[in-house]
């Protein structure tokens, strides 16, 4: 994706346990500030804006405003490094993503 000649970004907003995880996956721009995602929704380089279910319940408002005003930046929401702690299996994650069964 290009914008004006340069390269989009994704930015994340969770904890710090997750952040530290998409930092190692690439991620530049994390923050654990739930007050940054005005600035980063509307900030024109942000391609995709990853949240974790725990900021994303606290601005909920704000993304639905959001999804009805823009297309970018898209919001993915991902659970955090704890809620995945507490699912059952690997498994159960896929067949929840994908809507699959995998053996």
């Amino acid at each position: 994706m290009e914008s004006d000649g340069g390269s989009m970004k994704i930015a994340a907003i969770g904890d710090e346990d997750t952040l530290a995880l998409l930092r190692l996956a690439g991620v530049e721009e994390c923050y654990s500030d739930e007050e940054k995602f005005d600035e980063l929704v509307n900030d024109g380089d942000v391609a995709i804006l990853i949240m974790t279910y725990e900021f994303v319940r606290k601005l909920q408002n704000k993304i639905f405003q959001h999804r009805l005003m823009k297309d970018m930046p898209i919001i993915v929401e991902i659970p955090s490094k704890k809620e995945v702690e507490r699912e059952d299996t690997i498994k159960r994650l896929i067949v929840r993503a994908v809507g699959v069964e995998v053996e």
